[in-house]
């Protein structure tokens, strides 16, 4: 049976600051950097043979930290198809700033994710298609991976392994730094989770 780990970055201001991020070189906060050596810790055991990261600050910083806290070198390889999702108005900007515009269409994003399209911004099957391709192809290479990446990654992947629509988006919980199991079977995809996720379709 092949294993993929799914994590998300560690704790980082935007996350407390409730700030869009996007893809600007946000850092982890003392808490993220915490968290992601502590699940390192828990992923010590865990016969990993490589490391993919998105390539942004608050993931690579999140996977050198994950290998600290393994205690073990295990190679890390920046991967641009685990990036975050790319919606340029956004960037920098606190949720209640973007609310305030109608035409940004937070509320779309807010209460119905997998119906957002604006011009020049990827939708979450967009998301889906190039994490998702990148995924089982590297479960074609190994047996044993993780995947530090975004929510957003995070989420589309899990619809997926989950057997769900993207308008189950909202139902996935995904806490920073938490490792998440996916292990392919024969007749598919059994997730595991320290945490419940919900079976509302």
């Amino acid at each position: 049976m092949k294993r993929l780990w799914l994590l998300r970055h560690g704790q980082t201001p935007a996350n407390v600051e409730g700030r869009f991020a996007g893809r600007t070189a946000e850092p982890l906060t003392a808490e993220g950097r915490s968290q992601a050596i502590e699940a390192g810790k828990r992923l010590a055991a865990e016969p990993l043979e490589c490391i993919y990261a998105s390539p942004l600050k608050r993931t690579m910083e999140t996977a050198e930290l994950v290998v600290r806290g393994m205690g073990r070198q295990v190679d890390i390889v920046p991967h641009e198809a685990f990036i975050e999702i790319n919606i340029p108005p956004w960037e920098g900007k606190k949720k209640a700033e973007i609310r305030k515009d109608p035409a940004l269409l937070y509320e779309v994003w807010a209460k119905t994710p997998h119906l957002f399209s604006l011009p020049g911004c990827e939708t979450l099957a967009q998301v889906q298609e190039r994490a998702l391709k990148a995924a089982l192809d590297l479960l074609e290479r190994h047996d044993c991976f993780l995947v530090v990446t975004h929510m957003v990654v995070v989420r589309v992947l899990l619809c997926h392994f989950l057997g769900r629509d993207l308008s189950a988006y909202r139902s996935i919980p995904v806490p920073n730094a938490t490792p998440i199991l996916v292990v392919a079977e024969k007749d598919g995809f059994r997730v595991e989770a320290p945490f419940e996720l919900s079976q509302a379709a």
